[in-house]
C-alpha cells in the first residue's frame, strides 16, 4: 500500500513535469498577462526537487513523527488501551452512534478552526476505538481524515481556510455565513449517510463472524469437559485401561483458553495491549485534552480573523515585566510566538511537553520514555515522509513564483478565467478545482487567483471566495497532492486507488452541492 502512495505522488509530479514542457510560464503584471516562455523541469530536477521538498517541508515530517512519539509514550503507560477499552464498552451496541459522533466531531472542529494538521493528533485515538468496534480501515479513514477534509469544504470560521480568503480577498469572516452553515449541515448529513451505507454491512459481517467463533469455542469447551456419549468400543477400552490424568485435562483447558484469546481479536487493525486494571486514565485524558485546547487556541490567529487583540496585549504585558532592569519573561519565553501566531514548531513543543508530563505522572523511567517515544516515531515516520512529499509540486511553484518568470499555473488560470467576462461559477470552480491539484495550500492558490478574482464586483467576490475555498477543500479529498489525505492513507494503509474508488461518488455529490449553492447565491 505504501508503495502505491509513492506511485500516486510520483505520477502527479510527472504530470506537472510534462505540462512544464508544453505550457509556457507566465504572470499577471500591471493589469496584463505576460508569457515568458517554457520553463521546463529538467532531468536533474527530477531528483533535486523531491530532496528539496523534504528539506522545505521538514516541519511536516517533524509534526507527524512527534504525533507517533506521543502515542508511543501513551501506549507504554497502559492508560491509552484502558481508555479505548472503556469507550468501546460504553458504546457497546451503539457503534453507529459513536461513528456518527466521530464524523460530526471532526467536521465541525475542522469547519470552525481550520486547524487540520493539529486535529490529526486525534486520528489515532479515534481509529483505535473504531477498530475495536470492528469497523474496517476505510470506514475509519472516512470518519476521521475524510470528515476533517469535509470540514474544509464547508469552512465557517476556520482561519487556515476562511481566514485566508478574508485577508487575501479583503472580505469579512461573516461573508456568506448562512450559506456556509447550510453547506456544513448538508455535507455532514451526506457524509454520515455515505459512511453508514458502506460501512454497516462490513462491520456486521465481522461481528457475526466473532459470534460464530464464540459459539464454536463454547462447543469446544463443552467437548473437553464432557466426553461424547457415542464412542467406539476401542475408545471405551482405552479409557478403562488408562483414565485421563488431571495433567492432560489441565493441558486441554489451557490450549482451549489460549485459542479463545487469539480469536478475540476480530479487527486485524487493533493490537491488543494488556494493561493493569489499576492504571488510571484520568491524568492521560486531562493532559491530552489540555494539550489540544492550548494548541488550537495558540494556532488560531484571533487578530486577523476577528481583530481580537487581547492575546497581543497580554503578550506585550508579560514580556514587559522586569526584575530591576532585566526583562525576565522576555528571556524565559524567547523563541515561542505569542498566542494566535503559533505554528508547527510550537505544536511540536506542546506534544513533546505533553509526552514528558505523561511519562512523569505514570512514573516511566527515562529509558522507557525515550524507547517508547522513538518506537512511536519509527511507526509514524513513513507517514511523515509521504506527507512532506505530497508538496513536491508546490515546491516548484513556490520557487518559480519568486524567480520573477511566472508559472505554468498562471498561464492555465489566465486561459480558464478568461473564458467569461466577470464572475462565472463554472469557470471559477473549474480553475479552483485543477488549481488545488497544483497548490495544496489554499493561501498560495488564492494568491495566484487573486489577480483575477479581484476584478469581480463586491457581491460576486464573496461568492467567488466561498466557491474557491470549498472547491479547494474538495480537491484535498481526492488529489494525491493533499498533505492530510496522503498522511491519512499512509497511516491507515489504504492505497489512493482504493480510496478514490470509495469516495468519488460522494466527491461528485459534494461538487454538485457546492456549485448549486453558489449558483443560487448568484441568482439572488
Amino acid at each position: 500500500m505504501k508503495r502505491n502512495l509513492l506511485k500516486a505522488i510520483g505520477i502527479s509530479f510527472l504530470i506537472f513535469v510534462v505540462l512544464s514542457w508544453i505550457i509556457p510560464a507566465g504572470m499577471y503584471s500591471n493589469g496584463e498577462f505576460v508569457k515568458n516562455g517554457i520553463d521546463a523541469v529538467g532531468l536533474f530536477d527530477l531528483v533535486s526537487i523531491p530532496v528539496s521538498t523534504i528539506l522545505t517541508f521538514a516541519l511536516y515530517i517533524a509534526v507527524f513523527a512527534c504525533i507517533g512519539g506521543l502515542y508511543g509514550v501513551m501506549e507504554k503507560t497502559g492508560a491509552l488501551a484502558s481508555w479505548v477499552e472503556r469507550i468501546n464498552k460504553k458504546f457497546s451496541g451503539k457503534e453507529k452512534g459513536f461513528l456518527i459522533f466521530t464524523i460530526i466531531f471532526f467536521v465541525v472542529l475542522s469547519s470552525v478552526t481550520g486547524l487540520i494538521l493539529p486535529l490529526f493528533v486525534l486520528v489515532p485515538l479515534f481509529a483505535m476505538i473504531l477498530f475495536a468496534m470492528n469497523y474496517d480501515k476505510v470506514t475509519a479513514m472516512a470518519s476521521t481524515v475524510g470528515a476533517m477534509l469535509i470540514g474544509s469544504v464547508c469552512s465557517t470560521y476556520g482561519f487556515n481556510i476562511t481566514g485566508y480568503t478574508k485577508n487575501i480577498l479583503a472580505l469579512d469572516m461573516n461573508n456568506e455565513i448562512w450559506a456556509k452553515v447550510v453547506l456544513l449541515v448538508l455535507l455532514t448529513a451526506a457524509l454520515i449517510f455515505f459512511v453508514l451505507k458502506f460501512s454497516t454491512r462490513k462491520a456486521a459481517v465481522k461481528v457475526e463472524a466473532a459470534r460464530k467463533e464464540a459459539k464454536v469455542e463454547k462447543a469446544e469447551k463443552k467437548e473437553v469437559k464432557t466426553p461424547a456419549k457415542k464412542a467406539t468400543s476401542q475408545t471405551k477400552k482405552t479409557s478403562a485401561k488408562k483414565p485421563a490424568s488431571k495433567k492432560t485435562t489441565t493441558k486441554a483447558k489451557k490450549t482451549t483458553t489460549k485459542k479463545t484469546t487469539q480469536n478475540m481479536a476480530v479487527a486485524k487493525d487493533v493490537k491488543k495491549v494488556k494493561t493493569a486494571k489499576s492504571t488510571s486514565i484520568l491524568p492521560l485524558v486531562i493532559i491530552f485534552i489540555l494539550m489540544i485546547i492550548v494548541t488550537m487556541v495558540g494556532m488560531y490567529n484571533w487578530y486577523y480573523a476577528f481583530e481580537i487583540n487581547v492575546f497581543n496585549d497580554l503578550h506585550t504585558s508579560i514580556m514587559s515585566v522586569k526584575i530591576g532592569d532585566f526583562p525576565i519573561f522576555e528571556h524565559l519565553l524567547s523563541g515561542i510566538s505569542q498566542i494566535g501566531y503559533w505554528g508547527n514548531a510550537e505544536f511540536i513543543i506542546m506534544m513533546v511537553f505533553a509526552a514528558i508530563l505523561i511519562a512523569f505522572i505514570y512514573k516511566l523511567r527515562l529509558g522507557e520514555f525515550v524507547e517508547s517515544f522513538i518506537a512511536g516515531v519509527k511507526k509514524m515516520l513513513p507517514t511523515a515522509i509521504y506527507a512532506a512529499l505530497a508538496s513536491v509540486i508546490l515546491t516548484v511553484l513556490y520557487q518559480a513564483s519568486y524567480s520573477g518568470t511566472g508559472t505554468i499555473t498562471d498561464t492555465m488560470f489566465n486561459a480558464t478565467m478568461g473564458m467569461s467576462d466577470g464572475f462565472n461559477v463554472l469557470t471559477t470552480g473549474l480553475t479552483a478545482l485543477y488549481g488545488s491539484f497544483f497548490y495544496n495550500d489554499l493561501y498560495y492558490l488564492l494568491s495566484s487567483m487573486a489577480a483575477y478574482l479581484s476584478n469581480f464586483d463586491a457581491s460576486s467576490l464573496t461568492i467567488a471566495g466561498l466557491l474557491v475555498q470549498s472547491i479547494y477543500g474538495l480537491g484535498m479529498i481526492i488529489f494525491p497532492t493533499s498533505v492530510v489525505l496522503i498522511a491519512g492513507l499512509s497511516y491507515f494503509d489504504v492505497s489512493w486507488k482504493q480510496w478514490f474508488k470509495y469516495i468519488w461518488k460522494f466527491a461528485l455529490a459534494v461538487l454538485l452541492i457546492v456549485l448549486l449553492i453558489c449558483c443560487i447565491l448568484t441568482i439572488m
